[in-house]
């Protein structure tokens, strides 16, 4: 590494830790606060940055609910989640195995999932960063179901109509009904939320 790499190299790693930083307060402060009434002056003290700081490296609060979306809907977690899909032999299996990664989706990306979707309510970014999640999730649907396809979807059930029954079934906000409003428990909400699409989508 040549003198002049070494410089660049430090600052790059400090703007990475510096962002990293950045995001963590604003995941925090939304999450608490709520995006609209969180302002970046606030999210700037917290992460002991200046206000100046946040826009250059995250781009304001647009930028940090963006890079909130994309933890949540680009993590490695996703692809090991297909993986594990593709790697189990019967359909029922790669259900059992989405469910399971659902859960673990839930329970790293929950919050972000909250501020985004109230975000959406009263800020049109927000509403298309949520539009833009949905559309990721249901791609990566649609790479599971094809496999899921010749392991065993029902007669008649097409890949598109088996996308939908999931996304419809395993949302954010059905999965926190059950287990949290109804008081089931993600375990019972996980096998009741399973057996649903199992039934409407797979051979008996």
């Amino acid at each position: 590494m040549t003198e002049q790499e070494q410089p660049r190299s430090r600052r790059h790693l400090y703007a990475e830790m510096t962002r990293h930083e950045v995001v963590s307060s604003a995941r925090k402060l939304f999450g608490r606060y709520g995006y609209a009434q969180t302002t970046v002056e606030r999210i700037a003290r917290d992460a002991g940055v200046s206000p100046a700081t946040v826009y250059a490296q995250c781009g304001g609060k647009e930028g940090l609910l963006q890079a909130l979306m994309d933890l949540w809907t680009t993590s490695s977690l996703v692809r090991n989640i297909i993986a594990e899909c593709a790697a189990a032999e019967s359909a029922r299996a790669k259900l059992d195995a989405l469910a399971r990664g659902y859960v673990a989706v839930y329970a790293e990306s929950g919050d972000i999932i909250q501020i985004v979707t109230r975000a959406a309510a009263g800020a049109p970014a927000a509403e298309a960063f949520l539009k833009v999640a949905d559309e990721r999730q249901q791609n990566a649907l649609r790479e599971i179901v094809t496999d899921m396809r010749d392991a065993g979807l029902a007669n008649g059930i097409t890949v598109e109509e088996a996308v939908q029954v999931i996304f419809f079934h395993f949302r954010y906000a059905q999965f926190a009904l059950a287990a949290d409003d109804f008081g089931w428990g993600v375990e019972r909400a996980t096998r009741w939320l399973t057996e649903r699409v199992a039934c409407a989508i797979l051979k008996t």
